[in-house]
């Protein structure tokens, strides 16, 4: 059966046009073709439809290929374009192979046409694939952003105006030249009141913050499971009434959602345009998401707004903050874990065969779930450190038998040219000392050390001071290095080395001040020498029991 293939002729040679279209119509094609010889005839062409591919004559009385191939840059379509003459020269042939043609054939040698444009086509197709990904990546990458910063927003102020003003920033990013208004139910008079703008005109915004919305349903704002479904769309033309008139010609797409916290609607954010957008399904669960993530964010302002003079409130407060990081921990730990929980099922086969291909992606899927969850508790550790909650439970442990076990979990093939070197005497001492914070304390270098070391070796070793009255570890790599003005920042909260955007290592720049942290709790210090292009090496030195300087919390 005959293939379609849709193909622009830059050709003024009808009999040579035949010829290729008789040589397509061989290689299986059933060729919908056009020909052209003039540059304003290509334009046309190019507008009228859409092609799968150029074949052009290299030179003719109006017109030559490298004219035809610049006009088709200049449309920024990506079609493949091939040559194809009886007279082009090895030097033309090179310069325009380097100006963007895909191959070229001598009319003498048309067997080679069918081939190359069946190359082609496949490598399109590819760069279209590629093209395709990388777009959804990227819109996936800046999303996933904009709710990391809105996480971070929630840890780093309590201030409204700020958290309403970073929500916006972040909304924009992902929905440019969409206005949008957040509007809040006043917490005394439980009025709708537009607090904050972005996108709308300075008159627009007046208008609206003298709005008052006072005719919601009371069982709605008690309740907000009635407001199903969770996103609203609403479609309307510029005639249709004024459901969102904060564009001044009324908009064309409507998108509200609700910000709602423990069940609580905290008011609405509403996104109105002119371009006649249908939301995605994508796009609407994100905004949701989005939205939720600034609820609570909301929230704890509101929160501290209403407790910041009241002092009488302070014990309240921090009751609710503590709620809040129990939701945070279930909600964002579980979910996970029941992804990583039937991933593993399906990677092993449980539910039936899988091919390499797939197998390989769920085991990335499994790789990256378990460093998100890693994140998390260092998250969840870092803040009950803050806290004062931390508590150690010294007890006796033989650190030959603890470091023989540490390495069994390291006994697995890493994907690096790498080696895992553990050095430690066969009478090490019996301490006093909390061996599950030691235990996290050592993983967390040696797994920083994997991460920064792509390839060479990492030493574990170990050894006793008598006249200290100590232990000490020591963790070297020789991977990347730290610069030296960089080593006194390194143990501090969320500090990495490199925290630009397109940093090369994921992470959120806890695990070192978890283990800075931990190492104090049990009494001992903490030292890193390190060198760029070198590696380095952390020294953290314990006492063998116990000493005033450890403490629990």
């Amino acid at each position: 059966m005959s293939r379609p293939l849709r193909v622009l002729i830059v050709e003024d040679s009808e009999d040579d046009a035949a010829l290729l279209l008789g040589e397509l119509r061989r290689g299986g094609y059933d060729p919908l073709y056009e020909r052209v010889d003039t540059a304003a005839a290509m334009k046309a062409a190019l507008n009228k439809q859409t092609w799968d591919i150029i074949v052009s004559d290299y030179s003719m009385p109006q017109f030559t290929a490298p004219a035809a191939l610049k006009l088709l840059q200049q449309s920024m379509l990506d079609l493949p374009f091939i040559i194809v003459s009886g007279a082009i020269g090895e030097d033309a042939a090179v310069a325009a192979m380097k100006a963007g043609v895909h191959d070229y054939v001598m009319k003498g040698s048309l067997a080679r046409l069918v081939p190359a444009i069946e190359r082609e086509l496949r490598e399109a197709e590819m760069r279209r694939e590629r093209n395709r990904v990388e777009e959804e990546n990227q819109h996936n990458l800046k999303r996933l952003r904009a709710l990391h910063e809105i996480d971070v927003a929630i840890a780093s102020t309590l201030d409204l105006r700020a958290v309403l003003d970073i929500l916006l920033e972040k909304i924009d990013s992902v929905l440019p030249n969409y206005a949008t208004i957040i509007r809040l139910f006043n917490l005394v008079t439980r009025k709708l009141e537009a607090v904050a703008h972005r996108n709308s005109t300075e008159e627009e915004w007046e208008r609206h913050r003298s709005e008052v919305v006072e005719d919601l349903p009371q069982r709605m704002l008690e309740d907000s499971s009635l407001m199903s479904p969770p996103v609203t769309r609403l479609q309307t033309s510029p005639q249709g009434g004024r459901p969102m008139s904060h564009l001044e010609l009324g908009p064309v797409s409507y998108l509200r959602v609700p910000l709602v916290v423990k069940g609580n609607t905290l008011g609405f954010i509403s996104f109105s345009g002119k371009e006649g957008k249908t939301f995605s399904n994508k796009e609407g669960e994100f905004l949701a998401t989005l939205a939720g993530r600034g609820a609570i964010a909301i929230h704890n302002s509101q929160l501290y707004e209403q407790t910041k003079n009241q002092a009488a409130e302070l014990q309240r407060a921090n009751k609710v903050k503590d709620e809040f990081l129990s939701v945070m921990s279930h909600e964002l730990r579980t979910p996970l874990s029941v992804i990583m929980g039937y991933t593993g099922i399906i990677k092993d086969r449980v539910l039936g065969e899988i091919n390499p291909k797939q197998e390989e992606t769920l085991g990335k899927v499994i790789c990256r779930s378990g460093d998100l969850l890693s994140m998390l508790s260092d998250i969840l550790q870092a803040t009950s450190i803050e806290a004062g909650e931390t508590r150690l439970g010294p007890h006796e442990v033989n650190l030959g038998f603890f470091l023989t076990t540490l390495r069994l979990g390291y006994d697995r093939t890493l994907d690096k040219k790498l080696t895992l070197n553990w050095d430690y005497p066969p009478d090490l001492p019996v301490v006093k000392t909390d061996s599950e914070k030691l235990k996290h304390i050592l993983q967390n270098l040696v797994n920083n050390a994997v991460k920064f070391t792509e390839e060479g070796a990492i030493t574990i070793s170990a050894r006793y001071v008598p006249q200290a009255k100590a232990v000490e570890f020591k963790v070297t790599d020789t991977g990347i290095g730290i610069p030296q003005e960089s080593l006194p920042v390194i143990f501090e909260k969320f500090r990495q080395v490199d925290s630009s955007e397109t940093r090369s290592y994921g992470g959120v720049g806890l695990g070192l001040y978890i283990v800075k942290k931990f190492t104090e709790l049990l009494g001992g210090t903490l030292a890193v020498e390190s060198a760029p292009g070198v590696g380095s090496t952390f020294t953290v030195t314990i006492p063998t029991t116990p000493t005033p300087t450890a403490h629990g919390g």
